[in-house]
């Protein structure tokens, strides 16, 4: 009875302050109407959508959505900012007269007729039929779609581009391999397509890459780490198991050892472990399945039930991993454990910033902490190796879509087939042309014979192929298109075959299966194709040799002209003589699965989606001047922010993916870094023209270059200003507290904002957090990329308007104008964290040799000193003994004296 009563006053009080938060609200807006631009009827049907939170900023955001005689107008949302119980702000996207834009009040079409419109104009073929399983107030329904996910249905308006609002079904439609999860607008009277927009963020690139060799992966290590173990108590000690990974602040295993990682779970985001779901402590899982992910593959790509590693009672799940060069297949639970241990980490760093269940973060259970609650719960399904085995393979790629909070997200990690140039080809003599030549093997199937790897070789003179017809615009007869007139030369030795110009253009007078037929038959133990033109922009240097022929028996590889044509022109007046050999096993595929880089840009997504808008709307980052892309490049840099990392340094995304060595330039038009000759990017280089073309996605790589850019410059600055701090959990250094303000101002910020909002919602939560204490720093970081004073993002909804400036904020004066040194700093000399509970890191770049630290307070003495001490780059020193309260470090390092202050707390 007593438990009864609590739970009716607990709902009565939630009410009344429901209640209050909503006449607060109404009379805000009534008071407004003239700088909204609004009337009174645009504001008196209105609900609260859902809501987000900030332990920092104090600031709780209503999104507000505004509705016609109940139907909800999509996307018109309003972010309302209450701190202290009091309307402190509001960011209003509400359409302005709505009375006078409305067409009609009652749909034409049923939302099954509405559906059947938009599954046809979306060319979805599946000819299952769909069911309304359930129906709310005529508006709202969810139907059956098969062994996809249920389609929502709601009745909205939509806002079109003359102004107008019409009517219009608002489907999510999943379809087959989740390569889609279309969110779409269909008119309710016609059935024509109003808008459209794909949830699963694809991350796919189609551009040409310079890639450089490979770096080959690292043995592995039998370290045991723990990772910023969290003190527990007694009824907390979860363990939740071991895992051999790549450590979350490293890229791949290009970068470090796969290591065997225990306890890495975090107590506050995951308070029972990783392979809970009940909230009572014991593990319910002991595959990589849990409260925040359920990892497994989907080889068929199909989305359906797929294998899990087990870890057993000990949930121990150290699997091999065989590295670029081996079938995957062979490694697959390996990459499932980090695909899982990788999810979690992100789950658990940023829960500590904000990310959380009342701001719809990714988990199954609640913990009773708030938030949207459903049956199923939101747990990520990461997908490992996506379609693998399916044909054609899935390839390139990784996505993510983040329905609204309750509904579980999906990430699907693929494989790579960027291969790093080979050099399989070795001249012997003559010597002033002996060593190696990169060259391309074929993709027969069937028919691909395996270059041998050393040991083993095929070693011979090289032979011109001469099938006694001469070769059109060539004056020799090496194409290969009819039985040799050499073959008694050619037996038992390595041919050369040129392509036919025929060919090359676009003809076919005989494949590459039929002239390595021909050379085969002829006795030939490997064959050399010499492509035969120039490369240009519409042809390739190399060539892509392709065919099927179970019968062939002999390898085969292809040099450009560049390569060959010198060697035809030596074996026409001399012996040359060469081997076929690899130096080591030929690479098969990357696995974006062990890229932790990729796996953080994807689950980037998820927390920009949800905390944009609110939780309960995942459509507030689809205009053409979001940037999505750049937020999550952001999350994958600051999760691999190590101590004696530096701005300057060029870092390119997904090289192991592309296989490319550590220093590769990645995806990006420039690699992030600090350094404006290395990344010049400024603010009239985000613009792009709005695309024409269905599909057409560069503009959101554009955006997000220049966004993430400048978020990093910003995380640098912080840095130079605080300090580095790598306890990524309960850090106080600069990266920490930027790491906060972001997601502070994703919170604050308007549905779908520009860069210029974008920028605003950063200064405005540190205002809320600080007083505006690093104003003139966030400014600064701005103009130097040219979003100053004045800079307009124009519509936030065209990605080709944006206009720069250069010039300082007001107060300009008391703005120190920032440049290259500002984040050189940390190359000198840096003192971190603080402040500090005690333990205190120095560090001097590029400095080995003896060095005198002295510690003075406030009133002039030296309260610690250690002179002459050898120092090698960084020390540490303790300060716990010392009082609360500010001191001045002070360094002497051969004639050079470095001073620091230093806040003890």
């Amino acid at each position: 009875m007593k438990k009864n009563y609590l739970l009716l006053l607990l709902l009565i009080t939630g009410s009344v302050f429901s209640q209050a938060t909503r006449s607060k609200i109404q009379t805000y807006l009534n008071a407004n109407l003239t700088k909204l631009e609004l009337t009174s009827a645009d504001v008196n049907d209105w609900i609260i959508e859902s809501e987000a939170t900030s332990e920092s900023t104090n600031i709780h955001n209503y999104y507000l959505k505004q509705r016609y005689q109940g139907i909800e107008i999509f996307n018109a949302v309003a972010n309302v900012w209450v701190k202290n119980d009091e309307v402190i702000n509001i960011h209003s996207q509400f359409v302005s007269n709505i009375t006078t834009k409305v067409n009609t009040t009652t749909p034409t079409l049923s939302v099954l007729e509405g559906l059947f419109s938009a599954k046809n104009l979306l060319n979805i073929t599946s000819s299952n039929t769909h069911t309304i399983l359930e129906t709310k107030e005529l508006k709202n329904f969810r139907i059956s779609n098969n062994t996809e996910d249920e389609i929502s249905a709601e009745l909205v308006y939509q806002l079109t581009s003359d102004n107008q609002l019409r009517l219009a079904w608002d489907y999510v439609i999943d379809i087959p391999g989740h390569q889609h999860l279309w969110h779409v607008r269909i008119d309710a009277l016609d059935g024509k397509l109003l808008e459209k927009n794909d949830m699963v963020i694809s991350c796919s690139f189609g551009e040409n890459h310079n890639h450089s060799a490979s770096c080959s992966p690292m043995k592995e290590s039998a370290a045991s780490l723990n990772l910023f173990k969290e003190t527990t108590s007694s009824l907390l000690e979860v363990q939740s198991g071991s895992y051999r990974v790549i450590p979350f602040n490293y890229e791949s295993p290009n970068h470090i050892a796969r290591q065997l990682i225990t306890n890495p779970h975090n107590v506050e985001a995951s308070p029972y472990g990783w392979h809970d779901t009940n909230g009572v402590v014991g593990n319910e899982y002991t595959i990589t399945r849990g409260n925040n992910v359920q990892a497994q593959d989907d080889l068929d790509g199909n989305n359906g039930t797929g294998t899990s590693p087990s870890g057993g009672l000990t949930l121990s799940f150290d699997f091999p991993y065989g590295g670029t060069n081996t079938q995957p297949s062979t490694y697959l639970n390996a990459a499932i454990t980090n695909l899982f241990y990788m999810n979690n980490m992100m789950h658990d760093v940023w829960y500590q910033y904000g990310f959380n269940e009342i701001n719809g973060n990714f988990q199954q259970n609640n913990y009773g902490k708030g938030g949207t609650v459903t049956i199923g719960g939101d747990a990520v399904f990461a997908d490992a190796q996506d379609g693998a085995s399916a044909t054609p393979q899935n390839l390139n790629n990784a996505n993510f879509s983040t329905p609204t909070d309750g509904n579980r997200p999906r990430m699907q990690m693929f494989l790579w087939s960027y291969a790093a140039p080979i050099q399989p080809l070795y001249i012997n003599s003559p010597a002033d042309i002996a060593g190696s030549r990169i060259a391309r093997d074929n993709v027969f199937n069937p028919g691909h014979v395996d270059i041998p790897i050393a040991p083993n070789l095929i070693q011979s003179n090289l032979v011109l192929y001469d099938d006694g017809t001469p070769d059109p615009g060539e004056t020799d007869n090496c194409d290969a298109c009819a039985a040799a007139v050499n073959a008694a030369a050619i037996n038992g030795n390595i041919v050369v075959i040129r392509r036919s110009l025929a060919e090359a253009l676009g003809g076919t007078p005989c494949t590459f299966i039929e002239k390595v037929k021909n050379a085969q038959n002829a006795g030939a133990t490997g064959v050399i194709i010499v492509n035969n033109v120039d490369p240009s922009e519409t042809v390739p240097a190399e060539i892509n040799m392709s065919g099927a022929d179970a019968t062939i028996t002999i390898p085969a590889i292809s040099v450009t002209k560049a390569v060959g044509y010198p060697l035809i022109a030596r074996i026409k007046t001399e012996t040359v003589n060469g081997k076929i050999q690899l130096g080591e096993a030929p690479f098969i595929n990357t696995d974006g699965d062990f890229d932790n880089g990729i796996v953080a840009h994807e689950y980037g997504h998820g927390i920009s989606t949800r905390l944009a808008g609110g939780p309960a709307n995942s459509g507030c980052l689809n205009n053409f001047e979001a940037m999505g892309e750049g937020w999550s490049d952001w999350f994958m840099l600051m999760m691999q922010l190590k101590a004696g990392d530096v701005g300057t340094t060029p870092k390119g995304v997904a090289t192991f993916a592309l296989n490319q060595p550590t220093t590769g330039s990645g995806l990006r038009s420039y690699p992030y870094s600090t350094d404006m000759s290395i990344n010049p990017l400024t603010f009239n280089d985000s613009n792009i023209p709005i695309p024409t073309e269905a599909g057409d996605t560069g503009y959101r790589y554009v955006i997000g270059d220049f966004w993430a850019t400048t978020l990093w410059d910003l995380n640098w600055a912080y840095i130079q200003k605080y300090g580095f701090d790598s306890n990524v959990y309960t850090g106080t250094g600069g990266n920490n507290k930027v790491m906060r303000l972001v997601l502070d101002a994703l919170k604050l910020q308007p549905c779908n904002p520009g860069i210029v909002a974008g920028r605003d919602a950063l200064i405005a939560a540190d205002q809320a957090t600080t007083g505006g204490e690093d104003y003139c720093l966030i400014t600064e970081v701005f103009r130097r990329r040219g979003v100053g004073q004045g800079a307009s993002s124009g519509s936030n909804n065209n990605s080709g308007d944006q206009v720069e400036s250069f010039v300082a904020f007001s107060p300009g004066a008391n703005c120190t104008a920032l440049n290259t040194d500002s984040f050189e700093k940390e190359d000198l000399f840096n003192v971190y964290p603080n402040p500090t509970n005690g333990l205190l890191n120095i560090r001097i770049n590029n400095f080995t040799g003896k060095a005198s630290i002295n510690v003075i307070d406030i009133n002039g003495r030296t309260v610690y000193s250690n002179v002459n001490n050898d120092f090698n780059v960084e020390a540490s020193i303790n300060l716990n003994n010392l009082s609360s309260g500010m001191y001045i470090i002070k360094v002497t390092a051969d004639t050079t004296t470095y001073t620091e202050k230093v806040i003890i707390k």
